[in-house]
């Protein structure tokens, strides 16, 4: 297992990294990133025992105590080794301490790893569209 930690994000030191990885797991374009960066209310940073970035969660709040996911993105080398299992209880326990009480996402439907990963986290479908599934999980 790969030691881990979040700290939160540092935008000049982090984001050329962050819009990177973003760009090379989704194909979107580094402006798309760009704004949702600047739009999350938190952007979480996922840091080995080296200090190097292995990834990040953002999200926003959609209601008071609900946020909404805007991405969970990890480094390819660190994808499907248990790196996101291991950290989703830190998650969890850090967005209980800041009073949230529920969690949304969307997942493509080109994305059924991920999607499976957020089944086995927990998340529940909410609704099927043509490009995806809107998830859920009460904290």
């Amino acid at each position: 297992m790969i030691g881990m930690y979040l700290r939160k994000r540092i935008p000049y030191k982090d984001d050329s990294y962050l819009i990177r990885l973003t760009m090379d797991n989704f194909k979107v374009k580094s402006t798309v990133v760009q704004n949702i960066l600047k739009k999350s209310h938190e952007v979480l940073v996922i840091c080995n025992d080296d200090d190097k970035v292995i990834g990040y969660l953002c999200y926003k709040f959609i209601v008071k105590d609900v946020i909404f996911i805007n991405y969970v993105v990890l480094d390819r080398q660190y994808q499907g080794k248990g790196v996101g299992g291991s950290f989703l209880p830190t998650v969890i326990s850090y967005a209980r301490k800041k009073g949230i009480k529920g969690a949304t996402g969307f997942v493509n439907n080109n994305n059924s790893e991920a999607y499976q990963i957020f089944r086995h986290w927990g998340f529940r479908p909410l609704v099927n569209t043509a490009g995806g599934t809107l998830i859920g999980i009460i904290i």
